[in-house]
């Protein structure tokens, strides 16, 4: 089996996993700007990484390497780079809108929000089927905190 990024993606369906894992995974991918099956990828790559207990009985097996992201091109279905970087230029604007609420973004417009992720998600399935779609929560600023930190003052005695 080979993972080289020639190839097309080809879909893959989790069944048996609990509700609450793939609800975390959703969020966590979309706060990523990316989609489960990428943030899936990606974390399947790095477990096979992983080097595994040694059994002497057990064979060695291949490691694969990781794939690597789609390239910032906007052709490829699964790619949000573009959404990404829309919701990034208009994030102040949105946020007199949508401040503390999920939004989906669709060729660089809001489709659809909703505070709760989930609600959100399965109108976002129900309309578009499994098309991959940005949905970060709105936030005035950037998840990159900044702190202000104040020059200490010295006191002089009179």
């Amino acid at each position: 089996m080979s993972s080289s990024g020639g190839k097309k993606p080809v879909p893959v369906y989790l069944r048996g996993i609990p509700a609450e894992l793939v609800r975390e995974a959703k969020a966590m991918a979309a706060r990523r700007g990316i989609t489960l099956a990428g943030f899936v990828a990606h974390a399947l790559a790095r477990a096979i990484q992983e080097p595994e207990p040694a059994d002497e009985a057990a064979p060695q097996r291949r490691t694969l390497t990781p794939v690597p992201p789609a390239p910032e091109s906007g052709a490829d279905e699964g790619d949000l780079s573009r959404e990404v970087r829309w919701y990034e230029r208009t994030r102040e604007h949105l946020a007199r809108q949508y401040a503390g609420e999920f939004v989906a973004i669709i060729d660089n417009r809001v489709v659809d929000h909703d505070p709760h992720f989930d609600a959100l998600a399965e109108r976002m399935f129900a309309q578009y089927g499994t098309r991959s779609i940005f949905m970060p929560e709105v936030q005035a600023h950037s998840s990159d905190p900044k702190l202000r930190l104040r020059s200490p003052r010295i006191a002089r005695r009179a």
